[in-house]
């Protein structure tokens, strides 16, 4: 295993050639007179700060097929994201399926989220959420985030193949969704990030699974700031920087809903042939205003939404009604 030379340089994965630099400059005169660190420092910023070399010990950086991590092999890549990449593993003695998070290019303060991620999700218990299982460090420093592994496609993936789904099939996810943000509002957790590429569809059960909680926030306070968001979904307390609430969580499954009605989403328009209740529903979740929108202490907001459904389908069950195929 080669050495950290970011570790060595006490810089980001991320970091620009300009932060590379410096860092080597100002810690060349600090071991100046240390022969060995001298020679790690020069080995690091010659890696470093040459873009093909850097390339390559990155890419040596990320976890291959078949790889041991802890209990667990390496089985598949899932995904690739700005902290990392994410793997489907399983357990080396069970063969049980799990979720791998490598968080390979993170900054000191983007592992502090990785740690409030699992914090925040360690002693929950939802058929909606994901469980945490293990956090592993590597030898290269890096952090793994090992999690149930959830299969089925994405509310993004679905709706990118079928450009929309039929809103009593939206009806169902926003509920679902919404009992698994009643449970982590109980406890205290924001979620931070909902948008269609954070909900997992079980269509052959008609379950939802609510992940990645890497923006969550634990018992949000004045002082509070959002951690980051994706624009297109985010609340706007959120894009201004401020304290987010369960109502930020319920602002972004409105729009989420409408991206699955096949509305727009900019101008937060739903789509004509949607019904009326559950126009209603989208709009008061989606208000400007935290003060105008729902609020758990005044509704529960999954019983509103089984009338919404009620009102607009006729019934409050989906009859396991299929899904478009994927």
């Amino acid at each position: 295993m080669k050495a950290d030379y970011y570790s060595i340089l006490e810089i980001s994965p991320v970091a620009t050639d300009e932060v590379a630099h410096a860092a080597y400059r100002t810690l060349a005169k600090l071991y100046s007179d240390d022969g060995h660190k001298m020679r790690a420092l020069n080995e690091a910023k010659e890696v470093i700060l040459d873009k093909d070399k850097r390339e390559e010990y990155d890419a040596e950086r990320k976890i291959k097929k078949g790889k041991i991590i802890g209990n667990y092999r390496v089985i598949s890549q899932i995904a690739e994201g700005g902290f990392g990449t994410t793997y489907r593993g399983e357990h080396n003695m069970l063969g049980t399926p799990v979720c791998l998070k490598h968080a390979h290019y993170v900054s000191p303060q983007d592992e502090l989220l990785l740690f409030e991620e699992a914090k925040s999700m360690w002693d929950l218990r939802h058929y909606s959420i994901p469980n945490i299982r293990e956090i592993v460090r590597m030898d290269d420093g890096s952090m793994v985030l090992v999690m149930s592994y959830i299969p089925g496609p994405t509310l993004a993936q679905i709706v990118d193949k079928h450009r929309r789904l039929d809103p009593e099939h939206v009806g169902w996810i926003a509920e679902r969704s919404l009992h698994a943000l009643k449970y982590i509002h109980y406890h205290g957790i924001v979620h931070g990030d909902v948008k269609p590429q954070n909900i997992i569809i079980q269509g052959d059960s008609h379950q939802v699974v609510v992940v990645d909680y890497g923006l969550s926030l634990i018992r949000p306070n004045k002082k509070s700031a959002s951690k980051g968001y994706t624009p297109m979904f985010a609340s706007p307390e959120a894009i201004r920087g401020e304290p987010l609430l369960p109502e930020s969580d319920f602002y972004s499954l409105g729009i989420t809903m409408i991206y699955a009605l096949g509305g727009d989403v900019e101008m937060r328009r739903v789509p004509n042939d949607t019904p009326e209740p559950m126009c209603k529903f989208i709009k008061s979740l989606i208000a400007y205003e935290v003060s105008g929108r729902p609020h758990w202490r005044k509704v529960d907001l999954c019983d509103t939404i089984r009338e919404v459904r009620q009102k607009s389908f006729g019934r409050t069950a989906s009859g396991m009604k299929p899904l478009p195929a994927m």
